[in-house]
C-alpha cells in the first residue's frame, strides 16, 4: 500500500497560490512580517486585505471561519498600531509595499 500525504496547515493555509501568496504577495508578506511582527496567517490576512478581499472571502479561502479572520484582523491592527482596515491599508501603500 502507499504511504498517505498528509500537509500541516502551514502548507494549506499559506502556500503559494492562496489569497495574498503571489510574489508581490509574498514580499508584502515578509516586510508585513519582519515590521510588525504578524504571524504567518495574520500577514496572509493582512494580504488579503490589501488584495481587496472580503472577510468571509479570506475565510473561504483559508479554510477558517469569518469570526477567526475578525480575531486575526484585531492583531494586525494592534500590532500595526492601526485602529481600522483603511488605515492599515494606507500604511502599506504609503510604505511602497503595494
Amino acid at each position: 500500500m502507499g504511504e498517505a500525504l498528509t500537509m500541516t496547515p502551514k502548507q494549506t493555509r499559506s502556500g503559494p497560490g492562496q489569497a495574498g501568496e503571489t510574489s508581490a504577495g509574498t514580499d508584502l508578506a515578509a516586510a508585513l512580517r519582519s515590521r510588525f511582527n504578524l504571524s504567518r496567517m495574520e500577514a496572509l490576512v493582512a494580504c488579503s486585505l490589501a488584495d481587496g478581499l472580503t472577510y468571509q472571502e479570506i475565510a473561504d479561502r483559508n479554510h477558517i471561519s469569518y469570526h477567526t479572520v475578525h480575531s486575526h484582523v484585531k492583531a494586525i491592527h494592534r500590532k500595526a498600531g492601526v485602529s481600522s482596515n483603511g488605515k492599515l491599508l494606507a500604511s502599506i501603500h504609503r510604505k511602497g509595499w503595494r
